[in-house]
C-alpha cells in the first residue's frame, strides 16, 4: 500500500511539473506520432517511475493549458494508445 501511495505521489509530481509547459526539463516532442504532441516520463526527484504523460499544449480556445491525452506505461507502443488529432 505504501508503494502505491508513493507511485501516486509521483505521478502528482510529473503533472504538477507540467504547469512549466513544454520547455520543462525532460519533455519531448513527439510530431514523430502527432503534431503538437509532447511526452514526460514521471520519473522525477530521484523518484523511479514506468510511465509517460502524453499531452498537447493548449487548444485555440485555452491557450495557456496543457491537455494531458494519456498516461502510458514506457513499455507500450505509443502510437496505438493515444487519440488520433482533432
Amino acid at each position: 500500500m505504501m508503494q502505491a501511495r508513493e507511485y501516486v505521489q509521483t505521478l502528482s509530481l510529473a503533472m504538477a511539473a507540467l504547469t512549466a509547459g513544454p520547455t520543462l526539463a525532460g519533455v519531448k516532442g513527439r510530431a514523430d506520432i502527432q503534431k503538437g504532441l509532447f511526452a514526460l516520463h514521471i520519473a522525477r526527484d530521484g523518484r523511479r517511475g514506468w510511465h509517460f504523460v502524453m499531452f498537447r499544449v493548449g487548444a485555440d480556445k485555452e491557450p495557456h493549458s496543457i491537455e494531458i491525452l494519456r498516461l502510458l506505461h514506457d513499455a507500450m507502443d505509443l502510437p496505438q494508445h493515444l487519440p488520433g488529432p482533432d
